[in-house]
């Protein structure tokens, strides 16, 4: 109470300006991103680092992914991406769960299988992220 008699017009009218200076990031942030109802989604599937398969969201589909053994299957239900199955032992691709926005991965690190989710306009960029699988034993 004591601290609101010192404060005066110009006060109140700065502490209005930061306050809205403090939401232009989020703003700005937030505008140059496009929602998965402005653009269509891609699912890029990489193995190896090598590009294998993309699969448009807005269609519902299953695909089975087999190389040496190693067995990944890939569920697109309602503009929504997951694992379903995987015959790797830790299963942590498989619980990661749905995936539906731009950026979002699924991986699953030893069979080097990752799903990336790209707008649909920039699903070919990809000279500049690569999966990096050299954490992953051979």
């Amino acid at each position: 109470m004591q601290l609101l008699k010192y404060l005066k017009l110009g006060d109140y009218l700065i502490i209005a300006v930061v306050v809205i200076l403090s939401f232009l990031p989020f703003k700005l942030l937030k505008s140059g991103q496009t929602t998965s109802s402005d653009a269509t989604i891609i699912a890029v599937i990489r193995v190896n680092n090598k590009t294998v398969k993309k699969i448009n969201l807005d269609h519902d589909t299953i695909w089975r992914f087999n190389r040496n053994g190693e067995e990944n299957t890939v569920q697109v239900k309602n503009h929504q991406i997951r694992v379903i199955e995987a015959n790797c032992k830790d299963q942590l691709c498989v619980k990661q769960g749905w995936k539906d926005e731009v950026g979002q991965t699924i991986v699953c690190l030893p069979h080097k299988f990752l799903i990336e989710l790209r707008n649909g306009a920039n699903a070919k960029i990809s000279s500049h992220k690569k999966f990096d699988h050299t954490l992953v034993n051979p």
